[in-house]
């Protein structure tokens, strides 16, 4: 059962975040792998001033509430919050990846700001609505949302943290709801870092359980049994486990299936393996040509550009290209063609350009800007197919070294380098170089096609012809797919 909520999970997420119906909720095991405390790390302070052991307490929301009786205000916990949480904290791998994953909608019931630091450090626009008003504020194009449901540090005087709170959630912070729902029945939603001893949790299952009195929607949850480790004793162990069963069985009736793991070292991984195989349905198309050279070269290297691109979207993957002269508008047409078929409603998410800023005769590019928009589309891609990559130096063809540069970049990131050097220029000296090369050519770690195929892709005598063209465009298709597999 484990492994083929395993095999679901690696299927089926990838599918929902390429689609665009991908969401995560981020919880507070996510925190504690940052160096922040868990619950009730966090309300040990209080509960030694109450006179209470907080691991002995099973209700924290209500540890909070009796400290705000007791001192006749919030002002105590708030406190202890700001101390805890107000700090910045390493960013963990797992934020860094959900910030590079096509993830528009982020719930959180966490105070920190982690998340918020990861888009930042990667100048991804994020909107953080960490109170009830803020939903209806305009969004910024292109941004994601973070959805801080229990509120925010930097907003201490708006929290959810005692049973009071709780209680009255629906009355103060009731409009998260019904986006909350609709993200629930329209989504397929990740749950990541949460825990049966969070009370955050809780509250969120008992929002499902509320919404979905039969047959919710599934999503995913990654959860860690506990480990003998975590306790002193074997008596303890036994009862933390026993407990950790019944609730990830329980968690069916919520819909989320649990993806298990060992430890929580794994959770990189696992989102790691997420964004390989999100990333192995977008292919970059990468080559140039110049448009002055004419000739019959000119002619085929467009066709199969074209034919490309088409195959691209007529196969469901999605199209990232810097508009490369010729090659890039070739590709773009195929493509589009492709999409138009279909009506072209879903051509915002599917096609990814970064075109590069054409110099003023006479003028040289801006080599920096160039470059930063190289390695953006490397960071984008899974599947990277050279097509030519030539220029003219006083009247003769040589490779262009901006392709050469793009090769470096996705080698850089791992992408999968598929150069067609039957079209001579930067893609033949590639194809040259990963023929007999060390890099993997099967397996999930594959970054080349075999020797065989790249010597067939660079035989020379398909591209004039139609028929040969057609082969090459099925060749580069056949390892596509058997890449894709592999993932």
């Amino acid at each position: 059962m484990a492994k083929a909520a395993m095999n679901r999970f690696l299927k089926e997420y990838p599918d929902a975040l390429n689609d665009g119906i991908g969401a995560i909720f981020v919880g507070a095991g996510v925190s504690m792998a940052a160096g922040y405390p868990s619950w009730s790390g966090l309300l040990g302070e209080i509960a030694d001033e109450l006179g209470i052991d907080s691991k002995n307490v099973h209700d924290l929301a209500a540890l909070a509430q009796w400290s705000i009786q007791e001192s006749g205000g919030a002002t105590r916990v708030r406190s202890v919050i700001k101390k805890e949480i107000g700090p910045d904290k390493p960013i963990p791998e797992t934020v860094e990846i959900i910030a590079r994953l096509p993830v528009r909608h982020i719930w959180t019931t966490n105070y920190d700001r982690l998340v918020e630091r990861a888009f930042q450090a990667i100048s991804r626009p994020l909107d953080s609505i960490a109170g009830a008003k803020d939903l209806a504020l305009k969004a910024t194009p292109g941004a994601a949302l973070l959805y801080k449901m229990h509120g925010s540090v930097d907003r201490l005087d708006d929290i959810v943290i005692s049973t009071d709170d709780y209680e009255l959630f629906r009355s103060r912070r009731g409009q998260y709801l019904p986006l909350f729902q609709a993200h629930l029945t329209s989504m397929s939603m990740l749950f990541i870092g949460i825990s049966f001893t969070d009370p955050n949790i809780r509250h969120v299952l008992s929002l499902i359980r509320e919404s979905f009195t039969e047959a919710p929607p599934e999503h995913f949850a990654i959860v860690r049994a506990p480990k003998r480790s975590d306790f002193k004793s074997k008596d303890e162990y036994a009862a933390r486990l026993a407990q950790h069963n019944l609730w990830v069985k329980d968690l069916k009736r919520y819909g989320l299936i649990a993806v298990e793991i060992d430890d929580y070292d794994e959770v990189p991984r696992l989102l790691r393996e997420i964004e390989r195989r999100v990333a192995a349905r977008r292919v970059w198309v990468s080559g140039s040509w110049p448009i002055d050279q004419g000739g019959a070269d000119t002619t085929h290297i467009h066709s199969l550009a074209e034919s490309v691109g088409r195959r691209i979207g007529e196969s469901n993957r999605n199209l990232v290209t810097g508009a490369g002269l010729l090659v890039g508008s070739a590709s773009l047409s195929g493509f589009l063609s492709a999409l138009r078929n279909g009506g072209g409603w879903d051509l915002d998410r599917r096609l990814i350009a970064r075109p590069f800023p054409q110099p003023l005769t006479g003028r040289e590019p801006n080599d920096e800007e160039w470059n930063a928009l190289r390695r953006e589309l490397a960071r984008q891609a899974g599947i990277a197919i050279f097509l030519g990559g030539a220029k003219l130096n006083n009247g003769m063809l040589e490779p262009a070294k901006g392709v050469l540069q793009e090769f470096r970049f996705a080698q850089d990131d791992g992408v999968f380098l598929l150069p067609i050097g039957a079209t001579g220029g930067a893609a033949k000296e590639i194809s040259d170089q990963l023929i007999r090369s060390p890099y993997s050519s099967s397996g999930t770690d594959a970054l080349r096609p075999t020797d065989k195929e790249l010597s067939a892709l660079a035989d020379p005598t398909l591209l004039p012809s139609k028929k040969g063209r057609d082969l090459l465009v099925n060749t580069i298709f056949k390892i596509i797919d058997r890449v894709a597999k592999t993932s």
